[in-house]
């Protein structure tokens, strides 16, 4: 009896060890013709229901119970894989991605999983697919990331040509843009035309618009992160493209066996080929820009890879008159990634951006320059830590130091007129640190915790003007001032900024998801122009502008349908916004040293419901989506005569409540795709003239109230047809057609209506249809 009661224990302990018993399974995900890391790859394991996706370095990791599995692998725009394992110990298991021809020519913008956006807990989140932006017609044939966001659902920009974008009724600046985790502060080429990101260097795309990760801060709106490719360990490639304005070229493979690899790329254009078609808007006008990415990678072994990255833009502008405007960009990042244990890894990273324009004239007698810097550097630490499939728990800390220059003019010439000048440069730094726990309660309810913490101190040398009391601040009413030393801290913000998000399944293909995110602002852009300018200029927070915070809750319903093959969503959201920044009637912002008598505050909010239908397999592809949203703001102020619109609410210049975007994809055969997008938009916030009166006998214009009319409203239809070679799904060398025909019906959408001598006048950017051809090569 006690023999067989010990052999019942003994096979007891052996069937809960069995259970208990677990192990790592961990490996790269590559590309099987680039041999670059994939990320967004979904890895599942079927019997578990279970499964992760791989990062930027294309390695995923997955504690499981020791037993047999069979392992999926998913990536947009490859084939699927699947292998049968036994696992028993640690195993590694790296594997390799066939490009698949007929999904690269599919319009796919989502990523990851066919039903991700059901099961991940992920709410207002876009991942764009970079190889099919290629094909998708867009002006001149130049292939835009940012102007391929705009066809999704809650962004929207002021209008054609401008630069910039904006998200769920936010300004252009509340968006965080990052470059292999460098903050870019412009977006654009060509003064607002095109965006200053080179696509063919861009390895993955994804715009948090909803539900925001706790590592990132500092913008209100969202986060648009973009890293960039790694160079092949195993062969040197060499791709690019010419176009109607522009020319690419990307080469990278191995430096030093395959340890060390490179990745260089650079982007030139020749647009005064074009401004000579529209001799209305640029005559006599001169252009160019261009661009350049390098990347060296490190990687010793598949626990540790060093990455240093760099970016750098450039663009110059002159108009008739001779004056010539010029800004560029600048980013460089190193990062250390490292695994630690099995359930543990970390990255560490230092980083630098930069953005500067300048205005020269050479007008005789007032010859001048004009010049504005932003310097931005920073240091961040993050770990991951994952001790349970169900639980994924990162925490992190960072630093950043701001050195701003709003302004410096100087003559630049012995016989100028013109008087030196410059405004205070302004220094600040921010410490921020996060945590955040992503726990799977059950198959059907996932809840993820975040909580950021971040302090700010404005730093001198500042001077700090006093003005009197009870009467609006002028230069005319400053009394006083106060110095304060270098390094000396002049003001400082600080706060807690909670992040929540929760998915509740009901059922396999149907998920309700809520969220929860606040942010803080320390950076504004001070702008009193319709679009971004080169003359725009940033300004930290101080005692006289506080930071900005946001506060946004947003509910969602996806549901999928016939195989995942069609998605359906509707999102709703609502944003409060305190401390904006507003400027006065008749302000002055550009070299003022008194900036902040120019200035207001202002509260903001906006909402909005978003609807999407996207079919996301078979010959025809594509989406449906509509917006309706609404972004207002109010200003504060004691003194009435200030506020604008006498307190009311007024929409924002970016206002714009219904937006319609339909995008199609056309599998044709034999490597032909066609493709067609439209769009429409109720027309911006505008302020126009309601009357006239006399002043000493010369007659004025009076205006409404401000943005208190309506541009007609906007749309557009383009259309293209690409050919692919490839015949092969392992087929490296080949090359990708593009013909585009943008504003089919040649539309003149107006850009602004503009009034001189008491007559109005309607500019169009666009008012005809606009061919362009596109060859991109492989190699």
């Amino acid at each position: 009896m006690k023999a067989k009661l010990l052999l019942a224990l003994i096979l007891l302990l052996f069937s809960l060890g069995s259970t208990w018993a677990r192990a790592v399974l961990s490996g790269t995900v590559r590309d099987a013709a680039t041999k670059q890391p994939l990320s967004g790859v979904t890895v599942s394991i079927q019997e578990l229901q279970q499964g992760t996706t791989t990062d930027e370095n294309g390695q995923y990791t997955l504690t499981l119970p020791l037993g047999s599995y069979t392992v999926r692998f998913t990536g947009v725009g490859h084939y699927k894989v699947t292998r049968a394992i036994r696992l028993m110990d640690d195993t590694t298991l790296d594997l390799e991605l066939l490009p698949s021809i007929t999904e690269l020519d599919e319009l796919e913008v989502k990523g990851r999983r066919d039903d991700a956006n059901v099961r991940s807990n992920d709410m207002g989140v876009v991942r764009l697919n970079v190889a099919t932006l290629k094909k998708i017609p867009v002006v001149f044939g130049e292939t835009d990331i940012v102007r391929s966001l705009m066809l999704q659902p809650g962004v929207s920009n002021v209008g054609e040509g401008a630069g910039g974008f904006n998200v769920r009724g936010g300004r252009v600046d509340q968006n965080l843009v990052l470059l292999d985790g460098a903050p870019l502060f412009n977006t654009s080429h060509l003064l607002g035309f095109f965006s200053n990101l080179n696509p063919d260097v861009v390895q993955d795309v994804t715009l948090y618009k909803g539900t925001i990760p706790a590592r990132y801060g500092g913008r209100l709106s969202s986060a648009l992160v973009m890293n960039t490719r790694t160079g092949s360990p195993d062969r040197w490639n060499v791709s690019g493209g010419v176009g109607t304005i522009s020319s690419r070229l990307v080469v990278d493979g191995p430096v030093l066996g395959n340890k060390l690899t490179l990745m260089a790329g650079a982007r030139l254009a020749y647009p005064n080929l074009i401004i000579k078609l529209f001799p209305d808007l640029f005559e006599g006008s001169k252009a160019s820009f261009s661009d350049l990415n390098g990347k060296l990678t490190y990687q010793p072994n598949d626990r540790h890879r060093v990455a240093l990255s760099a970016y750098h833009s450039a663009d110059r502008f002159k108009f008739p008159a001779d004056t010539t405007y010029g800004w560029k960009s600048g980013t460089a990042t190193l990062r250390w990634n490292a695994v630690l244990s099995r359930t543990l890894s970390s990255e560490v990273s230092l980083l630098q951006s930069s953005y500067e324009f300048n205005v020269d004239s050479p007008k005789p007698f007032y010859e001048f320059s004009l010049r504005s810097q932003i310097r931005q550097r920073e240091a961040n630490a993050g770990f991951t830590f994952t001790p349970r499939e169900a639980h994924k728990l990162e925490a992190g800390a960072g630093y950043i130091h701001y050195r701003l220059q709003p302004g410096s003019l100087r003559p630049d010439g012995a016989e100028s007129s013109i008087r030196p000048l410059s405004i205070e440069t302004e220094l600040g730094q921010e410490l921020s640190a996060y945590i955040q726990e992503e726990w799977t309660l059950s198959p059907s309810l996932t809840l993820t915790t975040g909580l950021r913490y971040v302090r700010f101190h404005t730093l001198g040398p500042y001077t700090r003007y006093l003005y009197e009391a009870r009467v609006p601040s002028s230069p005319e009413t400053l009394t006083d001032s106060i110095s304060y030393g270098r390094g000396e801290r002049v003001q400082s913000y600080g706060g807690w900024e909670p992040r929540l998000a929760l998915r509740i399944g009901l059922g396999t293909n149907q998920s309700l998801k809520l969220s929860y995110n606040r942010s803080r602002q320390f950076l504004h852009l001070i702008s009193n122009t319709t679009a971004i300018s080169p003359v725009d200029f940033w300004k930290l927070s101080d005692p006289f502008v506080p930071p900005q915070v946001a506060d946004q809750y947003s509910v969602g319903l996806f549901r999928n349908w016939k195989d995942n093959s069609i998605e359906t969503s509707i999102e709703g959201y609502y944003k409060d916004i305190t401390n904006l920044v507003e400027y006065r009637n008749g302000a002055e912002l550009l070299l003022n040293p008194y900036l902040e008598t120019a200035l207001l505050s202002a509260l903001g909010k906006a909402y909005g419901v978003e609807f999407a239908v996207n079919k996301t397999k078979g010959r025809l592809t594509g989406s449906l989506n509509y917006t309706y949203s609404r972004s207002l703001i109010t200003t504060r102020t004691e003194f009435p005569g200030e506020a604008i619109n006498r307190g009311a609410w007024y929409p924002t210049l970016f206002d714009r409540p219904h937006i319609t975007n339909l995008t199609g994809s056309y599998t044709l055969g034999k490597g032909w795709t066609g493709s067609a997008n439209f769009t429409y938009t109720t027309g911006r916030p505008n302020t126009y003239p309601d009357g006239q009166y006399l002043v000493n006998g010369i007659p004025m214009i009076n205006y409404s109230l401000r943005n208190a009319d309506r541009l007609p409203d906007y749309h557009r239809l383009d259309m293209s047809i690409s050919h692919d070679s490839r015949r092969t799904r392992d087929q490296t060398r080949y090359s990708v057609w593009v013909i585009s025909l943008y504003n089919f019906y040649a539309r003149k959408n107006p850009y602004s209506i503009y009034f001189q001598q008491f007559r109005s006048y309607q500019l169009s950017v666009f008012g005809s249809i606009i061919p362009s051809v596109t060859w991109n090569f492989h190699y």
